[in-house]
């Protein structure tokens, strides 16, 4: 299998699928990149999953998402909800679940059609997702919260912050970012709140866990990615305003909306860069069976 990772370009209305370990050009230590190819969206992409060769973009602005063959560059556009902000896959029972921010509601699509098949109102607003074993655990914009939903039941979660985005690390246990703060959180599903998450974030924003186990984070404050260890945390300078972040393979991908950079970092050390558009936003990986042509 060959991974490449698909970059959001906001402003551009595209999608840039670039290979991590592609030809390099220029002759300074940090390989320079380019995009394998790059897929034009009607409207700004904002976050993005894939399943396969398929990648699936919200479109919030105009209510709407596409969803996208990297390998033929079909694009199937389709009204969805009032504001989609967020999107993941649901490997169980293989549909795709978004979270509808203005519309307080969480809808479940086919991944094929993006027909809705389901509906959950909410009593406030759904921000981001995270499909876990089974379980989805939502952010609640302004409420506090954190939803559990793990089949027919539907838990509220008080958190004492106000989260952003989240991921559930190799113990269970669910980190997650406060919004316009330097607090990190971790939450225990079994005993609440833990005190004590680590420092070293100027404002976390969003999460990728590392095949070794680490969690990393983006920091808009600090233009940084931070490693989360058993000792002192890894940070890497990665340029202004890093927003999402994925693995491919030990390969973190980092999309830094201020420079228009994707940025690629192994064992600590930024090892390339691919220069696209200023306003980048999500981030996925696909796995191929084949490279992709040029």
């Amino acid at each position: 299998m060959v991974n490449y990772a698909v970059v959001a370009e906001k402003q551009a209305r595209r999608l840039a699928v670039i290979d991590p370990h592609g030809t390099c050009s220029g002759d300074g230590e940090v390989c320079e990149l380019e995009p394998v190819r790059t897929i034009d969206l009607p409207d700004r992409p904002h976050n993005i999953t894939s399943v396969g060769a398929i990648v699936f973009a919200t479109h919030p602005d105009t209510g709407s998402m596409s969803r996208v063959d990297v390998v033929t560059g079909e694009v199937l556009t389709t009204r969805v909800g009032i504001e989609p902000h967020d999107v993941k896959y649901d490997p169980i029972s293989g549909a795709l679940i978004v979270a509808d921010e203005e519309g307080g509601e969480l809808l479940w699509l086919d991944r094929d059609t993006m027909v809705v098949t389901n509906v959950l109102e909410l009593p406030a607003k759904p921000h981001d997702l995270l499909v876990s074993n089974g379980v989805l655990w939502v952010t609640m914009i302004a409420s506090g919260d954190l939803v559990r939903i793990t089949g027919e039941v539907v838990e509220f979660l008080p958190t004492g912050g106000l989260p952003h985005d989240l991921i559930v690390d190799t113990d269970g246990l669910v980190w997650f970012s406060n919004w316009g703060s330097d607090r990190l959180s971790i939450f225990d599903p079994v005993a609440g709140i833990t005190p004590g998450a680590p420092a070293g974030v100027g404002e976390p924003q969003h999460f990728a866990v590392a095949p070794d186990g680490v969690v990393w984070i983006s920091d808009i404050a600090g233009d940084a990615v931070v490693g989360f260890t058993a000792g002192q945390p890894t940070t890497v300078a990665v340029g202004e305003s890093p927003h999402h972040v994925a693995f491919a393979g030990d390969t973190l991908v980092v999309a830094v909306s201020g420079t228009g950079q994707a940025v690629f970092v192994d064992d600590g050390v930024v090892v390339a860069r691919a220069q696209l558009t200023t306003g980048l936003h999500g981030v996925a990986i696909v796995e191929l069976p084949a490279p992709l042509d040029p």
